[in-house]
């Protein structure tokens, strides 16, 4: 029983951290949406949210050798960011959807969370 006790809290200590980034790049989208009604540049958006995520968590990046590094940030490509405008009405939806690996070196596994942080509406003037 202590043992599958124990078991739990070592998973929800390697998970919760993870859920607490995706509360921010959360923040981050809903930040952004209210930008999005004075800003038309889909790039700049997508820039804001990279701008906003830069710093937290840590990804891994193949450099020109071949050799993989673990880096500061999420890695956000703009193929996880996705920005939709609609052309009748101000209706602007943006949506980012990434995934992160939980080590769980403890069972020599690991888990990938898929995360997304969505936000739709008629963003403030």
């Amino acid at each position: 029983m202590l043992a599958a006790i124990a078991s739990a809290v070592y998973v929800v200590a390697k998970v919760v951290p993870f859920y607490v980034d995706h509360m921010d790049v959360k923040e981050a989208v809903e930040a952004t949406f209210n930008l999005a009604g004075r800003n038309i540049n889909d790039g700049i958006l997508r820039g804001e949210i990279r701008s906003r995520t830069g710093r937290m968590g840590s990804h891994v990046e193949t450099d020109s050798w071949g050799v993989d590094h673990v880096v500061p940030g999420l890695g956000l490509t703009d193929d996880m960011i996705v920005i939709e405008r609609s052309r009748i009405t101000d209706n602007v939806s943006i949506e980012v959807s990434y995934q992160r690996e939980v080590e769980l070196s403890l069972f020599n596994y690991v888990h990938v969370l898929q995360l997304r942080a969505f936000k739709e509406g008629i963003p403030p003037p």
